[in-house]
């Protein structure tokens, strides 16, 4: 038996508590920041859901997105009195994440501490190594954790469930085989939301959409791209498994009635690339007279105008592009696309009455001080109504990683540091910190200091949270 899940209960009939949680930011020092930014933790919410289906008991404590203190996250443990407590994490929450284990181990150390999310599932050996960590839940983690709550009830051992990683009670982590993914997504429950906040609570992205009847919302898993900077192959694979559009506006309808929201933000990839779907969304939206607006993120190869058309008349007000770079070389390197491209896709967007977002990124590998201006022109020359701008952070799981750690030029393991914002975790060969940083801003600026685009988004500040966002915005980006 892994550690000390040393839970007996009656047989297999037998439900236990399970307590999912998100760790707060700055918990490794005792020094809780509530974030500027937060959206539902859906994967958390997917799981709820499931484990709720197998007749287990389930609370979710968003700690991120609240600013739950230490205090706090006991409380709730000695209150609730689980028998498992799952953990989610990206790579710079791991430090939080561990103390959150810590924590719960603080209450009772026969809790069975069971850890998941892109960082575990990218380095679970690492995270089952922690010394108050049960098992590492390895990619999609709805099986699993229903695997986990049967064996915990039953009394029988955790450390042969397929997908997790665990010492075992040894110093040899113990890697299970891997778990299937799950090709039916229209089977698996819609997300626990009546467990988590109100929508109210959390706050978007100014490009997401505005704060209060906002939620995400997932239309399938995997990626049929493999960008070298994004982890969603290495979490989900290449297979992009899509959800049925009944099945999708049957949650936005539910989301709409029951939770009174008004503004989705769809974020996987891209949940256009396949077109009759997306098409047959936009046609349920419309027949079930929904009034809702929404985003999405999309590659400038596969949109059209009749899409776009479509698109807008079912309500969706803002196109999300990755579009990285300026340079022609690196584009079609990185997206296998040409900026004449890019800039059409823009140019129908924009035309069929739906706003445009750029993403950028600077510190590839081949980058140079040149590159960077042609990043920030580029930025310029295209029509979009807004854009984003960071510094390239290689997580784990990514190529970058790989070609970063091979090169021996990755300087920071500390996996705080691993923020778009924050100073470069690595070495770069071209271009030095203070380039890169300040790039970001520089881009900021001269995206974003000029008549067009400060009268443009002077019109959308209609209301107290945009106009805050907007300034918050502008003091860590701009000055």
């Amino acid at each position: 038996m892994t550690k000390s899940c040393n839970y007996k209960q009656a047989g297999a009939a037998a439900a236990v508590k399970v307590l999912l949680i998100t760790p707060p930011s700055g918990l490794w020092k005792d020094s809780v920041q509530r974030p500027w930014i937060s959206t539902q933790p859906l994967g958390l919410a997917y799981i709820a859901a499931a484990i709720r289906q197998k007749h287990h008991v389930v609370q979710i404590l968003d700690g991120y997105s609240i600013g739950s203190s230490a205090s706090e996250i006991r409380e709730a443990v000695r209150s609730f009195q689980p028998q498992i407590v799952g953990i989610s994490s990206l790579t710079p929450q791991w430090p939080d994440a561990e103390k959150v284990a810590v924590i719960v181990k603080g209450v009772n150390k026969n809790i069975c501490t069971a850890v998941g999310g892109p960082h575990v599932t990218a380095l679970p050996a690492e995270a089952a190594s922690h010394h108050a960590v049960d098992i590492a839940v390895v990619g999609e983690g709805e099986e699993t954790m229903q695997e986990i709550c049967d064996a915990v009830a039953a009394g029988s051992p955790i450390g042969n469930i397929a997908g997790t990683v665990s010492m075992n009670g040894g110093n040899i982590p113990k890697h299970n085989p891997g778990r299937a993914r799950n090709s039916d997504l229209d089977s698996l429950p819609f997300p626990a939301h009546d467990l988590l906040p109100e929508p109210a609570r959390y706050n978007p992205y100014p490009a997401w959409g505005n704060r209060g009847k906002f939620s995400c919302i997932i239309s399938g898993r995997g990626c049929p791209y493999r960008c070298s900077f994004c982890d969603v192959t290495s979490q989900q694979g290449r297979r992009y498994r899509l959800r049925s559009a009944e099945n999708i506006v049957d949650e936005i309808s539910w989301l709409n009635l029951d939770f009174g929201v008004t503004t989705f933000s769809f974020r996987d990839p891209s949940m256009i690339c396949d077109r009759n779907r997306l098409m047959e969304i936009c046609r349920l939206i419309e027949e079930k007279n929904l009034s809702i607006a929404w985003t999405c993120s999309a590659r400038a190869n596969e949109i059209d105008p009749e899409m776009l058309a479509a698109m807008k008349k079912a309500g969706c007000r803002l196109m999300q592009y990755g579009i990285e770079v300026g340079n022609a070389e690196m584009l079609l390197k990185i997206k296998k696309i040409s900026k004449a491209r890019v800039a059409e896709a823009v140019r129908q967007t924009r035309g069929a009455g739906i706003l445009a977002h750029g993403y950028f990124l600077f510190g590839f590998l081949e980058e140079t001080k040149e590159t960077i201006a042609e990043t920030i022109s580029f930025a310029k020359e295209l029509k979009l109504d807004s854009a984003g701008f960071a510094v390239m952070v290689p997580f784990p799981g990514t190529e970058e990683f790989e070609k970063y750690s091979r090169e021996g030029l990755l300087i920071m393991k500390d996996w705080r540091d691993y923020v778009p914002t924050g100073v470069p975790v690595y070495r770069h060969r071209n271009v030095t910190h203070e380039d890169l940083v300040k790039a970001t801003r520089q881009a900021y600026r001269e995206f974003y200091l000029r008549p067009r685009i400060i009268a443009k988004h002077i019109h959308v500040m209609k209301n107290y949270h945009t106009l805050n966002n907007y300034l918050r915005s502008a003091r860590q980006f701009l000055f």
